[in-house]
Order: C-alpha cells, then structure tokens, then sequence
C-alpha cells in the first residue's frame, strides 16, 4: 500500500487544482492582527490592550429625560461608545461647550443601538447625552470603554 500511487478520477482534477489555487491566493499578506469587532476595526488602538476602564451602566429615562456623562480628554485618548434602548426612541449625541455656545461632534435619532468610537480633536471636556424621545420610560444600556487618559464623570 505504502508504494502504490494515489488514482483520482479524471472529473475531480479540475475541483482540486482550483483548490490548490484558493489556498494560494487566501494568504495573510504579512498582517498579523486579531479580529476586531466592525466599529472598532478604524482603530488598531483596540487591537493592542485592552481598555483602562470600562463604564456600564442602565439608566431608566422617562420621556423626554435625558442621561449624561462628562468625557475629558484629547486626541490621544478614545472612548468606544455602545448603546442600547428597548425601542428606536434614543437620541444621543457627542457635544462640547467651547466659548458661549454648544458644538455637536455627532449626533443621531431614532436609535436603538448604537457603536461609536470617539477621538476628541481637542484636550477638553466633551458630552456623551442620551435621551428618550419616545412616548414610554425605556431603560438604555451604556457602556464606554477609554482608552488613553480619557475620564469619565457622571452628570
């Protein structure tokens, strides 16, 4: 058996050659990193370490209310934001309060969830709100994983 050669019909040579040549084109191109979840993908920061600090929380919000948090930090620091509401009635946004006025970073309606990841542009103080804008109280998850030196506070 050992020196008997190996007889593969003639129909599959065509299967396995395109095979061999899957397997040569599928190689990694030199990279080695882990997979990342979809948002964090833009920042290789999440690849590296794991984050300093995680904030979770669940806040009941009737309608209209509203949750906040106070981020500070600057361009080398990130905050990588997942939110979750019951229903599509969340509105959230990133804002900052540079001089006498309100500067929205982003902002989104409507939501249920939500993955953002955030790099301030500037070393300030910047704001995580959430608010239900639906007709019922909804409980809405938080959590913001920073990276960096970025803090967090509750407002």
């Amino acid at each position: 058996m050992c020196g008997t050669p190996l007889v593969v019909p003639r129909l599959l040579l065509p299967l396995i050659a395109s095979c061999f040549v899957l397997l040569a084109a599928c190689g990694d191109e030199g990279k080695s990193l882990p997979d990342a979840a979809a948002a964090a993908d833009a920042n290789l920061l999440v690849d590296v370490a794991p984050p300093r600090e995680t904030i979770m929380a669940t806040r009941t919000l009737q309608p209209g209310q509203f949750a906040e948090g106070a981020m500070t930090g600057g361009p080398s620091d990130l905050a990588l934001i997942h939110l979750e509401a019951p229903i599509n009635e969340m509105d959230w946004n990133i804002h900052g309060h540079a001089g006498t006025g309100t500067q929205n970073v982003f902002e989104e309606l409507n939501k249920m969830t939500v993955d953002y990841s955030f790099v301030p542009s500037a070393q300030a103080e910047w704001y995580l709100l959430v608010r239900n804008s639906g007709p019922q109280n909804m409980d809405v998850k938080i959590t913001v994983k920073l990276y960096g030196a970025m803090q967090w506070a509750w407002l």
